[in-house]
């Protein structure tokens, strides 16, 4: 056999085990190797999508960074300063405007208000999981998720928490307007970078 047969079977060789080799990877970790070909997939659909504007970036199966891939299934709360109370205002059911009236939170003890401004002690959601849309096309079922709560315009950000329940503290003098519609956002950021965003209105009486 020639040298030049001898470097074109080994070359062979070499092309057919790595070959092997990646395909034993894929099989092995397709799983969590899934999400993130999409998103490189979708990259690319993006980059071309905002130099020529012709696509979308929904293109074939890309998911691009799986917007819109969380849901609260139980409810999002509120907590006020001094009352030991956390009434809805978001759940599946009813996703409008919600009024409370802070006479009626408590019994015993009063929210504090000041300057027709009501005291915000923290939000908390309950039972946050992954879309089944979001699960069928391979984002998988991690929880996992920074916060961002935007309450009349202040912004507060949240590390990462990776289990359905969370209660978020907010910093001091956070608060709400009294007699006044208040726009509240909450966007969850998953591990992709995808967003899903609640927009949720309360109005706080006091009389």
């Amino acid at each position: 056999m020639s040298d030049g047969s001898s470097q074109g079977l080994f070359v062979v060789v070499a092309i057919v085990i790595f070959g092997i080799f990646v395909l034993i990877s894929y099989l092995l970790f397709k799983d969590t190797l899934k999400p993130n070909l999409a998103n490189i997939y979708c990259d690319a659909f993006e980059q071309v999508s905002g130099n020529t504007h012709l696509l979308d970036g929904n293109e074939g199966n890309c998911v691009g960074k799986f917007h819109n891939s969380f849901e609260v299934k139980g409810y999002i709360g509120i907590w006020f300063q001094n009352v030991y109370r956390c009434p809805d205002i978001w759940t599946p059911d009813n996703t409008g405007m919600r009024t409370i009236n802070l006479k009626k939170l408590s019994s015993v003890d009063m929210p504090i208000v000041e300057d027709g401004y009501v005291f915000i002690d923290a939000i908390s959601d309950d039972n946050v999981g992954v879309k089944q849309e979001a699960i069928d096309k391979g984002f998988g079922n991690r929880r996992n998720r920074s916060t961002t709560i935007e309450m009349n315009g202040v912004s507060y950000r949240f590390s990462e928490v990776s289990y359905g329940n969370a209660y978020y503290k907010l910093g001091e003098g956070a608060k709400l307007k009294v007699n006044a519609i208040n726009d509240i956002k909450i966007t969850y950021t998953n591990v992709h970078g995808g967003k899903t965003t609640y927009n949720i209105q309360v109005k706080i009486i006091n009389e």
